[in-house]
């Protein structure tokens, strides 16, 4: 393949990284994305929304 393809690809990859760091942020730190961090933060998000839905 093309090296210029190669590089554009590696720095989508790292692009598309940094922005799940940045999505991945708790209190300003980053966290290690795994499954399970993510749904028990999906988890707490709902528990909070139906306590300030009632």
């Amino acid at each position: 393949m093309n090296n210029l393809v190669l590089i554009r690809d590696k720095i989508k990859r790292a692009n598309r990284l940094h922005q799940a760091q940045l999505l991945a942020t708790k209190n300003g730190e980053v966290t290690p994305y795994r499954r399970t961090v993510f749904e028990e933060r999906i988890r707490h998000a709902q528990k909070e929304m139906e306590l300030v839905d009632s």
